[in-house]
């Protein structure tokens, strides 16, 4: 791997990087003997099958077998590259970075998000004077004050704004302020590009005339805009394109200001709209991101994971509204979430019920919010009936799929016999047809399929040597890679020779910055984490090369009898004698060793 950052930087931020720390910012650790464990933030489970050592500063899941170091869970559990990880845990435990010596390309290559994420503040301060200084930025203002009810402080928490409806005001704006391109500001979403090179190519601002609504991602940094007409015009929220640095996909607002008060709370919020979001955090009801219009994706469950598994659901009360509700509860209870709702009244979103009814019925109803599955009951019954046989049946055909997928069976039981009493039909008929249901889910459920290495695998017990005796390297005679079988060992035993060849010894911690390879990586952690002891490590260490030579002659073997065989059919007299004499001479070097 390639590094941007000098080698010593990297290994003074090691040292001082506690992966303990890092990891318990955002999943719940628990003593086990030497290690921690917890539930993984990157797949849903019940039953805590991740583990971090702090003697190895490692981590490894032995449910989805994901695995690394420091550096690499920010990289998985904030969606950053490596330098970008380097950078955050530096300014996090006081280690300077100074300048490298990088090639021109690599620098370029290195600089362009930060480029981009710079584009992005310049373009925030520029809104946010447009919104105090200008005639424009005035009306926005009123319109924050007088039909949001927001205050001055939260505008300025959220960096509010307002974009010139004049066509380039931003772009001469940047091009003065920095030394930018063109391409460049096209590239963070801010410039758009209309016509064909060269002589009709143009160039303008993306936001004329909105009020501006900077996107955050979970660091603070600003990823992108949303932009809000005020008057006439279409569409009414303008969003950024996705760009290296935003992905829709990716993004919930409000989260970097929410996290730690779900983290707090264990239980997120989660609403449509940007000024849903905004409104309920300045009433001080911080646990609460947006979706902004967008679907919700099971990166945003995975997202959410790192921080709690209990939500809330305070989406529109349209149908809109509530089929969004419906598809967000797929996606979090197959995350392993436990998803609670809570129904507005008609024509109301969480913004103007907070303005109308006060920030203390609001969390009054979000303490109140009932299971998903009540809700979804409730409202099938209030659009259906259940006069006619006709009617139960619509609805318990679309409930019963739900109830299928829920695994606690005294939490399914519950909700069928709920279900029963609402819909008036037996809870035993009811029963059957469930676990009708969850039987067929089975049947045609896909099995998960892992790359298992066999507890008899001598190359795998040869890794395992090496990495607590290296020692043993240099002991004379050893398998080269090429002798390996399993491609994945042969990877990681090579970076291990590579290592000890140069460092004289190993750590799993700096082995797992040295390899690309997710594969590789989650080896050296599932061996640090669950070590192999070996009673006579020399003994066992010559073992393994003898195994693993018998085991590559045998096949040598095989392979030469077929051959023989082949040669007999098609009467090849000497060469059938010249493969019976190879034959012989690797079954007696093989018999020997």
């Amino acid at each position: 791997m390639n590094h941007l950052i000098p080698e010593q930087i990297i290994n003074d931020i090691r040292s001082r990087a506690d992966i303990v720390e890092v990891i318990s910012e955002t999943v719940t650790l628990k003593k086990t003997g030497k290690n921690l464990v917890g539930l993984c933030p990157f797949h849903s489970e019940k039953t805590p099958s991740f583990s971090v050592s702090p003697d190895k500063q490692i981590y490894f899941c032995f449910g989805c077998s994901s695995g690394g170091n420091v550096f690499k869970f920010l990289m998985e559990s904030e969606k950053l590259s490596f330098v970008e990880a380097v950078k955050t845990l530096a300014e996090k435990f006081g280690v300077a970075i100074p300048g490298s010596n990088q090639s021109p390309v690599s620098q370029q290559a290195a600089s362009e998000r930060e480029k981009l994420l710079s584009l992005n503040k310049l373009a925030v301060e520029y809104f946010r004077s447009l919104l105090i200084e200008s005639e424009g930025g005035k009306a926005a203002k009123d319109y924050i004050v007088g039909k949001r009810g927001l205050r001055e402080e939260t505008m300025t928490r959220f960096q509010l704004g307002w974009s010139s409806p004049d066509w380039k005001d931003l772009l001469n704006y940047l091009q003065k302020k920095t030394e930018c391109s063109v391409p460049q500001l096209v590239k963070a979403g801010l410039i758009v590009q209309k016509g064909e090179p060269p002589e009709k190519l143009n160039f303008f601002d993306r936001f004329r005339g909105r009020l501006m609504i900077p996107l955050h991602d979970t660091s603070g940094n600003v990823i992108g805009f949303a932009g809000r007409i005020l008057f006439e015009g279409q569409p009414k929220y303008l969003n950024s394109p996705e760009t290296p640095v935003y992905k829709k996909r990716d993004h919930l607002f409000g989260l970097n200001a929410a996290k730690e008060a779900i983290r707090k709370n264990d239980r997120v919020i989660l609403v449509e709209g940007y000024f849903d979001q905004i409104q309920a955090f300045q009433n001080g009801i911080c646990n609460i991101v947006a979706t902004s219009g967008t679907a919700f994706t099971p990166q945003h469950a995975a997202l959410l994971r790192n921080f709690t598994r209990n939500a809330v659901l305070v989406f529109d009360s349209d149908k809109a509204g509530q089929n969004a509700i419906d598809r967000a509860y797929e996606v979090l209870n197959d995350q392993g979430f436990k998803v609670f709702v809570l129904a507005l009244p008609e024509g109301q979103d969480p913004d103007s019920y907070i303005q109308a009814q006060g920030s203390e019925v609001f969390s009054r109803g979000i303490q109140q919010a009932v299971p998903f599955m009540e809700y979804f009951i409730k409202k099938l019954i209030q659009q259906g009936s259940t006069e006619s046989i006709q009617g139960k049946i619509e609805i318990i055909n679309r409930v019963v799929p739900y109830l299928a997928k829920i695994e606690n069976q005294i939490e399914r039981s519950e909700f069928i016999r709920y279900l029963a009493e609402q819909a008036n039909v037996e809870s035993d008929s009811l029963l059957k047809e469930v676990k009708s249901a969850i039987k067929q889910k089975s049947s045609v459920a896909e099995n998960r399929l892992e790359v298992s290495v066999s507890s008899d695998d001598p190359e795998f017990y040869l890794l395992n040597l090496l990495i607590a005796h290296s020692e043993l390297a240099g002991t004379g005679d050893r398998v080269e890679p090429e002798e390996f079988k399993n491609p994945v060992l042969k990877d990681t035993y090579g970076l291990i020779l590579k290592e000890i060849s140069a460092q004289g010894s190993v750590s799993i911690d700096k082995l797992v910055d040295l390899t690309d390879a997710m594969e590789v990586r989650d080896t050296l952690t599932r061996i640090g984490l669950s070590p192999i002891g070996f009673d006579n490590p020399e003994f066992a260490f010559k073992d393994c090369i003898r195994r693993i030579r018998r085991r590559n002659g045998e096949q040598e073997i095989n392979t030469l009898k077929q051959e023989l065989l082949k040669a007999q059919k098609a009467g090849m007299a000497g060469r059938t004698r010249e493969l019976h004499t190879k034959v012989r001479e690797l079954q007696s070097s093989y018999n020997q060793s």
